[in-house]
């Protein structure tokens, strides 16, 4: 790798751990939010669908301005604007303008994935292993996010939690208008093995349905996973309490839980990180659409298990889970790489954003609906659901021209 190459993957792979560090702080702090603003679950989970609908929703308009501009100023610029929002949010005292507070949050983040992927995707010959080196930092910034906003909001509370990583963001944006690296417009350093023309719009748009769903059923884990975690661990998370600080009432503070929740949702996080790293070896190696359904086919049933166990049995599945759900987006990026021309490829990455992040959004909305009556049990009842779906559309694009290969050459 040249040093373009190493400047790409350097700055892309930081870009993508702020993207998701910054849009899951708020489900760690969603328990902390509703004691202290006093409003029930169900309002507090609400304030963040604006930014789990601009997430997603702005990520073509972001695409277009990538591919007609730099994809590097376009990723700097979005860091900026999310760390600006977690600003705001900590520093508004209505907590009616939490949702467009953290609207422009979501609004930032939006421009990372088709600006950096498209870096990725076209300035690293080993794609596959380029790409699971990326999510693993994205994944990094997912088990980062409960850990770091776990610890800080126990020690100085969700505002400046909130205040103290926007600025950290901020800078971190700035870096990347400073040290120069591109990628060519229209060319790619991984061909991919070619497909017969006629067939990558049927299948750009299988892909799609599939990240469709896979979309809905990653905002609803997500969106509860931390505070599932903290209600359905909460007996263990007792004993813990009473052996760390003793069972007087007194010591015994919610933001405890909470901080234990999120130390195990990080662990989990950081399986994620295996799964990538382990996703882009197999994208340089198989085919991918079957890599990719193998990944789902292994996904469902663990996270079955996760809903039906009990006590400590929870952690491995869902660690288990997280590496087949996670570790399958190398592949994924590297099918959308192949069936996007490399001119429009922030474009074809936006498209897929908007279905996986801005679709997915309605996850925030039906939760809310929901789980008054269905509780967090049902909820990642639903979240298996999804993927169930998802695992029967990637089984539909591998099924359709089978006699072809998805590959990188």
């Amino acid at each position: 790798m040249n040093k373009n190459g190493k400047r790409i993957l350097t700055f892309a792979s930081t870009s993508h751990f702020f993207t998701h560090f910054y849009i899951l702080i708020f489900p760690v702090l969603v328990l902390p939010l509703s004691r202290d603003l006093g409003l029930p679950l169900d309002k507090i989970l609400g304030l963040s669908f604006l930014m789990y609908l601009l997430y997603g929703l702005a990520a073509i308009p972001w695409g277009f301005i990538s591919d007609s501009t730099s994809p590097r100023i376009v990723m700097g610029i979005g860091t900026v604007i999310a760390g600006s929002g977690l600003i705001f949010s900590g520093l508004i005292r209505n907590p009616n303008m939490l949702t467009w507070t953290l609207a422009v949050t979501g609004l930032g983040c939006a421009a990372y994935h088709l600006s950096g992927l498209a870096l990725v995707s076209k300035g690293i010959k080993a794609r596959g292993r380029g790409m699971g080196i990326n999510g693993i930092f994205g994944n990094l910034g997912m088990a980062a996010a409960p850990f770091t906003a776990g610890v800080m909001n126990y020690f100085l509370g969700w505002r400046q939690t909130l205040i103290y990583l926007g600025i950290t963001g901020i800078i971190a944006g700035f870096l990347s208008f400073i040290f120069q690296f591109s990628v060519p417009r229209d060319e790619d350093l991984q061909k991919g093995e070619g497909l017969k023309e006629d067939n990558v719009l049927k299948l750009f748009l299988i892909l799609c349905v599939v990240v469709l769903f896979s979309g809905l059923m990653y905002r609803t884990y997500t969106l509860v996973f931390p505070a599932w975690i903290e209600i359905k661990l909460s007996d263990l998370f007792a004993e813990i309490n009473n052996l760390l600080i003793g069972n007087d009432p007194k010591t015994l503070l919610p933001e405890s839980d909470t901080l234990i929740a999120s130390i195990i949702t990080g662990f989990a996080y950081v399986i994620g990180m295996l799964g990538q790293f382990t996703g882009g070896k197999i994208a340089d190696k198989w085919e991918l659409r079957s890599a990719y359904l193998f990944f789902w086919l292994m996904a469902l049933p663990f996270l079955l298990l996760a809903r039906f166990s009990s006590g400590l049995w929870i952690l491995p599945f869902t660690g288990l889970f997280i590496f087949f759900a996670m570790g399958m987006q190398p592949i994924e990026n590297s099918i959308y790489a192949i069936l996007t021309p490399a001119r429009w490829r922030s474009v074809g990455y936006g498209i897929k954003f908007t279905l996986t992040f801005g679709i997915g959004s309605l996850s925030v909305f039906i939760v809310k609906q929901a789980e008054p009556s269905i509780g967090l049990d049902g909820i990642i009842l639903l979240a298996a659901g999804y993927l169930l779906i998802t695992a029967a559309a990637a089984l539909v694009l591998r099924l359709v021209h089978k006699d072809q290969q998805v590959k990188h050459s």
